[in-house]
């Protein structure tokens, strides 16, 4: 949710990478180059990048990240 915020500094980081985050946080991740992304699940997996929109979606962004990590094992 709000951890994008550490990523605002380097833009770089971010451009064109499509995220879902907190309200708070939405126009510093944008204004950095990200894309905003609406996701049901509250969860935006971009490559190597899993975002959550708060801590309610923490179960699911934990479940993005097992699978990413049991998906690049076997590969």
């Amino acid at each position: 949710c709000h951890g994008l915020w550490i990523l605002t500094p380097r833009p770089e980081l971010l451009a064109g990478r499509r995220v879902i985050c907190h309200p708070v946080v939405e126009a510093d991740v944008v204004n950095a180059g990200a894309v905003l992304t609406a996701s049901a699940s509250g969860v935006v997996v971009d490559g190597d990048l899993v975002t959550g929109r708060s801590w309610q979606e923490a179960s699911g962004l934990v479940e993005a990240i097992a699978a990413l990590i049991h998906e690049r094992r076997n590969t």
